[in-house]
C-alpha cells in the first residue's frame, strides 16, 4: 500500500459490503452506509462482491478495479436549500464536522439533515452521542424554520421535506446500482451502514419495496467491523483472447495455472494455513463486436480447464448478460478477454465474533421513555415508545411505529415495520 497508494482509494466504504458478507448468508444484498457528509451504497449479487474493472473520482478514471461503491451527497450534514424555482434541494453541500449542522451550537445556520431529524423528535437533543453531546433544537429549528418561510409552509412539514428530499436522493444511488446491475431491490435485503442510515431506511424500504433489513448492533463502525473480519485477498488477472468460435482450452489453462501459482505464492507469504486458503475463478466476456466486458464467475477443478467446460461457461455468461442487460443472444459468438482468480486466506480468530451471544429475552422489552415524533402518515406529532438498544436481549420483538436508541445511532421503525433482535444483537425488521 505505501508503493501504490492509489490502491488505497475507497478502501474504508469498500469494507461496507465485506461486513454485510458476514452478516448474512441473503443472495442479493444492500449495503447503505449513511455517514456525515456521503451515502455510499454497494451490493452483493450471488453473495458476491461486486467489483468494477475501473474506478472513478470525479471526472477521472483511476484505470483500477475496486469493489464496487456509488456515492451520493445525502449525509448527516448535507444542507437544505431552494433553487430559483423554487424547488427544495438537499446536498451535495454539506456542513460537515466543522462547523457541523446548526444544531451543533458550533457556528453552523445552514438547515442540514441532522437538524431536519431533531425538528422531527427521531433524534433526542439530549442523547446524541449517548448524551456525551448535547445539541439544541432551537437551534436546529431556527435553521429549518428558513426552508419553511422560504416554501411558505409549516415548520413540521419543512422539516419532512428536507428528511424525504435526502430519501429519495439516495433510493437514487440505491436503484443505480441494484436495478441497472440486475439486482431487483424487492428480493433484496438491506444491510445499514453509518450513523444515520436507520433514520432513513424504514420509508427507503417503502419506496424501494424492500421486505428485510438489518440494523446492526455496530451499524456506525460498520466498515471498521467488515476490516476486522475480512479475508486476506488479491486478485491476479491475465489477458488471454479466445472465443467459442474456436475456444482454446489449453491456453486458458496454462493460464489459470500461472495465476494460482501466484495466488499460493502470495498466500505463503501472507503466512495462511493451506486448510485456511481457497481461489475464486472469474472471466471478462462480451459478444464479439461489443465494447464492454461483464465479469462471470465459474469453478474450476485444480485451475484446469478442458473443453467440456465450454457450455457451462457461455451459459453463464448468457445468464449474467441477461441478468443485467434483460437480453440474451444465444446464437451471437461468446468472446472472453480477461481471466481472473481472487486469492482468499482466511485469518486465524477471524470468525470469533460469531461466538458473541445476547441473552434471551424473557419477557415483552419495556420503553425506557416516550417522545413526541412527526409522523408523515397521520400528518400529525404522535408519542412513540423509545427503547435502549442495550436493553434489549435476543428474541426482543418491536413494533413500529417506534423509536430505538444506541449510543451511536437511532433507528426509526414506521407502522407495519416489525423489528426482532438476532442472537449477535442485531434488529432484523420485517416489513408487512
Amino acid at each position: 500500500m505505501l508503493r501504490r497508494p492509489i490502491y488505497s482509494v475507497m478502501s474504508g466504504p469498500t469494507l461496507a459490503p465485506m461486513a454485510a458478507l458476514a452478516l448474512s448468508d441473503e443472495a442479493n444484498v444492500i449495503v447503505g452506509d449513511m455517514g456525515g457528509t456521503t451515502f455510499d451504497v454497494s451490493a452483493l449479487r450471488d453473495h458476491q462482491i461486486i467489483v468494477t474493472p475501473d474506478s472513478m473520482i470525479h471526472d477521472d478514471s483511476l484505470g483500477i478495479a475496486k469493489v464496487d461503491v456509488r456515492s451520493v451527497g445525502a449525509g448527516g450534514g448535507s444542507i437544505a436549500w431552494v433553487d430559483d424555482g423554487g424547488l427544495l434541494r438537499v446536498g451535495p453541500q454539506s456542513a460537515g464536522a466543522r462547523p457541523g449542522p446548526a444544531c451543533y451550537g458550533a457556528g453552523g445556520t445552514a438547515p442540514t439533515v441532522t437538524d431536519a431529524n431533531v425538528v422531527l423528535g427521531i433524534i433526542d437533543p439530549d442523547y446524541f452521542l449517548g448524551g456525551r453531546i448535547k445539541i439544541s433544537r432551537e437551534l436546529a429549528e431556527k435553521a429549518v424554520a428558513s426552508i419553511a418561510t422560504r416554501l411558505g409552509i409549516p415548520l413540521l412539514d419543512a422539516a419532512y421535506a428536507i428528511q424525504t428530499t435526502s430519501n429519495h436522493n439516495m433510493v437514487g444511488a440505491i436503484e443505480e446500482i441494484t436495478i441497472r446491475e440486475g439486482i431487483n431491490p424487492r428480493d433484496s435485503f438491506f444491510v445499514c451502514g453509518g450513523g444515520a442510515t436507520a433514520i432513513h431506511i424504514a420509508e427507503m424500504a417503502d419506496i424501494l419495496g424492500l421486505k428485510r433489513y438489518m440494523i446492526p448492533r455496530f451499524m456506525a463502525g460498520l466498515s471498521a467491523f467488515g476490516g476486522l473480519i475480512s479475508d486476506i485477498t488479491r486478485e491476479e488477472s491475465a489477458v488471454f483472447l479466445t472465443s467459442t468460435r474456436r475456444f482454446d482450452a489449453a491456453g486458458v489453462s496454462d493460464i489459470l495455472a500461472r495465476l494460482k501459482v501466484s495466488g499460493e505464492a502470495f498466500l505463503e507469504q501472507a503466512g495462511v494455513e493451506p486448510e485456511l486458503r481457497r481461489f475464486e475463478f472469474s472471466f471478462l466476456g462480451r459478444y464479439e463486436y461489443q465494447s464492454w466486458e461483464i465479469e462471470v464467475h465459474f469453478e474450476a477443478n485444480e485451475a484446469h480447464l478442458d473443453a467440456a467446460k465450454l457450455p457451462s461457461l457461455v451459459e453463464a455468461f448468457h445468464q449474467m448478460h441477461e441478468r443485467i442487460y434483460s437480453i440474451r443472444s444465444d446464437r451471437d459468438v461468446v468472446e472472453f478477454t480477461n481471466w481472473k482468480l481472487r486469492a482468499v486466506g482466511k485469518r486465524a480468530n477471524q470468525d470469533a465474533w460469531r461466538d458473541f451471544r445476547l441473552a434471551d429475552q424473557a419477557t415483552a422489552p419495556v420503553a425506557k421513555t416516550h417522545r413526541p415524533a412527526y409522523l408523515h402518515e397521520t400528518r400529525r406529532t404522535s408519542s412513540l415508545p423509545v427503547y435502549d438498544m442495550d436493553q434489549l436481549g435476543a428474541g426482543a420483538a418491536l413494533d413500529g411505529p417506534c423509536l430505538v436508541e444506541a449510543t451511536t445511532f437511532t433507528a426509526f421503525l414506521k407502522d407495519g415495520h416489525r423489528g426482532r433482535v438476532d442472537p449477535q444483537g442485531n434488529i432484523v425488521v420485517t416489513v408487512d
